[in-house]
């Protein structure tokens, strides 16, 4: 190869090592430049070029909307629980079904119930509807933690946090089959 253009290429591809690094110190001029580490820095596009931070403001306000979402999140985990357990302990309903088998002979369970809902019930509707927008925003909340943006990372850490402090001591149960990415 023409050591010129090697040359040309090299300081070409220099430059824009420098101006991507110089993005990050909070110059005003960013350009999004998605780092792989773990970072501090002021400019940053988050999920969709629209959502591009460019001062400490900004990048504030994003954390505050993050940590909402994380507690909604979790809350929305909370909800689906207790419809479910709500379900459980509904009597007479038609959207439980317990047959004898399921009971023991004698017919009685003891308290405990088995939810079986038709395919078409109000409550597999519901159940599947609140399960798309649960998968939704676990996997935008994983998309955001991995902006690798500290102060956004502690953001959705604290939100996490903070929610299942509010709704977590409620729950029935400890370990969360519901979870998707975390």
């Amino acid at each position: 190869m023409n050591p010129a253009v090697l040359e040309t290429t090299n300081i070409d591809l220099h430059h824009r090592h420098d101006h991507s690094h110089h993005d990050m110190d909070g110059d005003d001029s960013c350009s999004s430049p998605h780092a792989m580490t773990f970072h501090a820095g002021v400019c940053q596009e988050i999920l969709f070029s629209a959502w591009m931070t460019t001062s400490a403001l900004e990048l504030f306000g994003s954390a505050v909307a993050i940590f909402l979402a994380a507690v909604l999140y979790e809350g929305l985990k909370y909800y689906r629980e207790a419809l479910h357990t709500r379900a459980t302990t509904a009597t007479g309903d038609s959207q439980v079904n317990i047959t004898k088998n399921e009971c023991g002979n004698q017919g009685a369970c003891g308290g405990t119930a088995i939810v079986k809902y038709s395919m078409l019930s109000c409550g597999h509707i519901v159940q599947t509807l609140l399960h798309i927008v649960q998968s939704t925003a676990s996997y935008i909340l994983m998309l955001v933690f991995m902006t690798y943006n500290v102060w956004l990372c502690i953001a959705l850490i604290l939100g996490l946090a903070v929610g299942y402090f509010f709704f977590g001591w409620r729950k029935s149960t400890v370990v969360d089959v519901t979870e998707h990415c975390q």
